[in-house]
């Protein structure tokens, strides 16, 4: 059972950041607590910050904290003060925010590919406000 002191912790995430894509290119992201029990990204197309694109939100549920972007939710598997990891509900993939230092974070995202491999790939954020 997860608590909104376990949600908190995700305060490590929130403000503005840069991220680098798979294929080299900049995003651009914010993070922060609508209240207590919900948390939420926003996707930028550029460093100016003033039309989000699509979004997620992470929620405090009933004792469990579920992530949704679109189609897909992931539920809490562990929260912690420097990383929070979700396992797919319905999704194609795991993921993972880890804090690597006071500027910089990392989204991991794991999966199987069709031959049955584990896949990972690590998505660097910098923070920029």
């Amino acid at each position: 059972m997860f608590t909104s002191a376990d949600l908190a912790h995700l305060k490590f995430l929130e403000g503005r950041w840069k991220g680098t894509g798979p294929d080299g290119s900049p995003f651009y992201e914010a993070y922060d607590f609508v209240d207590a029990t919900t948390f939420r990204s926003r996707r930028y197309p550029d460093e100016r910050f003033t039309a989000a694109g699509d979004g997620s939100t992470v929620t405090l549920e009933a004792g469990e904290i579920i992530s949704r972007w679109g189609e897909y939710s992931w539920k809490a598997a562990s929260v912690n003060a420097n990383e929070a990891c979700f396992e797919p509900m319905n999704a194609p993939s795991s993921f993972c925010w880890r804090r690597t230092s006071d500027v910089a974070a990392e989204a991991v995202q794991r999966w199987t590919d069709a031959t049955g491999k584990e896949q990972s790939y690590a998505i660097p954020l910098e923070r920029i406000a």
